[in-house]
């Protein structure tokens, strides 16, 4: 390379650095908290969490001006449109988990803040790269400050479930470095685009690069909480404090499939002899089933919206089965509704848990006593289930008929068993849901309850059940905002 060239190469990548202005202003604003911490100890939260919110609103004008889709730093970051869409909703996912009621002796500690952020960083990197070792070292960055978040509630049931959470993320992350490690030797290099067009080329290299890609998978699976890769939720949720189980369910999970379905398109997988579908249609049925199955006998609601998320996160997976630009449609508008929907089930169990009751059996007559209480759980709990007049069931109809026009399709007969079972687990997911709306309102207590919705309280859920019943009455106002994006990524 000659010193013109090289010159010019350098004077490329620092003119792409400001493509990376959000992520330069969330960075700073992290620092800034951390000297806060210093100053204010753990006390004064008010003063942090106010900058937190100012600086999420920096992050959020920041992403607006810097939108812009392309190819950046040589081609190891790619702006497609989904990350102009995916980035605004991340900030608003930890905007909210900010104002969570059992967040108040959370905030107080300078570094819940500092960690949420660097999960928002990690969850906006790995959207965005084009290179298997930055997403590698994007999605460590997101499952070690978990890790660490999850023992926030400072007690012993919270420190054995992070011990388990890191062990099974430290035995994933292996097993990823080292399909990794594979993908390199055999195709040359670590780019996806590149790892793409050798793909197409040469697309029978027998069964090592098969090998290599789901050894790499078993970190997706791990984040989203797939079966086998599932068991360290269930402990993870009930132990760790709510807002950050709420976190956790929703922003990695969502940047994970981001990422999962550009991986898979970009690189050309389809063109493999070894079919790939086929075996995460088997774990999306296999996770929908045990997390179905496993709600159905939870008296702990935080465990049975972890089984629960098990379930969603099979479902979710569909959307990248079908891999075609509506495919991934559809998969951001459930995934957004999921959002919206896992956050009030997660606000409202706070409240709950803030004031004693921490059973599910312990709920009995408490609709009646808080009717509106009452009303936005049964909402909330309709949604999840997939039932009218809910944005969920808006997400679950859109769906199952992106995978139907991928049958008729392509026709593989393990496409209509998703599709059946499927069904099959959605009316299986009735049982435990209902479970909540039982309690609340027909099951009654000889013990006389009371429960106390504040304003705030009453305020953000009202906003969250309206955004769940918006996308089932005005489903078109999201979907046209998804239109404007360009999925055949």
């Amino acid at each position: 390379m000659s010193e013109g060239q090289l010159n010019q190469q350098i004077q490329s990548i620092l003119g792409d650095f400001g493509i990376l202005l959000p992520e330069a202003v969330l960075i700073v604003s992290s620092f800034v908290l951390i000297i806060l911490q210093l100053i204010f100890k753990d006390k004064n939260s008010t003063i942090k969490t106010t900058f937190s919110l100012f600086a999420l609103g920096l992050i959020a004008m920041a992403v607006s001006a810097t939108s812009i889709s392309g190819s950046y730093f040589n081609g190891l970051l790619a702006l497609t449109p989904v990350v102009g869409l995916a980035k605004p909703f991340f900030i608003l996912i930890t905007g909210v988990i900010l104002l969570f009621p059992k967040g108040e002796n959370l905030l107080k500690r300078g570094e819940y803040h500092f960690l949420l952020l660097m999960i928002l960083l990690g969850a906006m990197l790995l959207i965005e790269v084009n290179n298997l070792l930055l997403a590698y070292l994007s999605l460590e960055l997101i499952s070690i400050t978990s890790y660490i978040l999850i023992t926030f509630s400072f007690d012993r049931k919270g420190f054995e479930a992070g011990i388990k959470y890191l062990l099974f993320g430290a035995m994933a992350s292996g097993l990823m470095l080292y399909g990794l490690s594979l993908i390199y030797g055999l195709t040359g290099t670590l780019q996806i685009d590149l790892i793409g067009e050798f793909i197409s080329q040469q697309p029978d290299l027998g069964l090592w690069l098969p090998i290599a890609f789901v050894l790499f998978f078993v970190g997706i699976w791990f984040k989203l909480s797939l079966v086998p890769m599932h068991i360290w939720a269930p402990d993870a949720y009930e132990a760790g404090p709510t807002p950050v189980v709420a976190f956790i369910s929703i922003l990695p999970k969502v940047a994970v499939l981001i990422f999962f379905a550009q991986l898979t398109l970009s690189a050309h997988l389809v063109a493999l002899s070894f079919d790939w579908k086929m075996v995460f249609a088997g774990l999306a049925v296999i996770s929908m089933f045990v997390g179905n199955l496993s709600a159905l006998n939870q008296s702990n609601a935080k465990r049975m919206m972890a089984y629960s998320s098990i379930a969603h996160s099979g479902m979710l997976v569909v959307g990248v089965i079908v891999g075609n630009a509506f495919g991934v449609q559809v998969m951001l508008f459930y995934a957004i509704v999921y959002g919206f929907m896992n956050l009030g089930a997660f606000y409202l169990i706070d409240v709950f848990q803030q004031q004693g009751f921490t059973k599910i059996q312990d709920l009995s007559g408490l609709g009646r006593q808080a009717p509106w209480m009452g009303i936005s759980a049964v909402i909330i709990m309709i949604a999840l289930a997939g039932l009218p007049p809910t944005g969920g069931f808006t997400a679950k109809l859109l769906m199952f008929t992106a995978l139907w026009d991928y049958y008729q399709t392509e026709g593989n007969q393990y496409l209509i068993w998703l599709f059946g079972l499927g069904l099959l687990n959605t009316a299986i997911s009735l049982f435990y849901y209902l479970k909540i709306p039982y309690y609340l309102f027909i099951h009654t207590s000889e013990e006389k309850k009371e429960i106390n919705f504040t304003a705030k309280d009453g305020t953000i859920v009202a906003i969250l059940v309206f955004l769940v019943l918006l996308s089932f009455f005005k489903a078109d106002l999201l979907l046209n905002v998804l239109n404007q994006f360009n999925f055949a990524l």
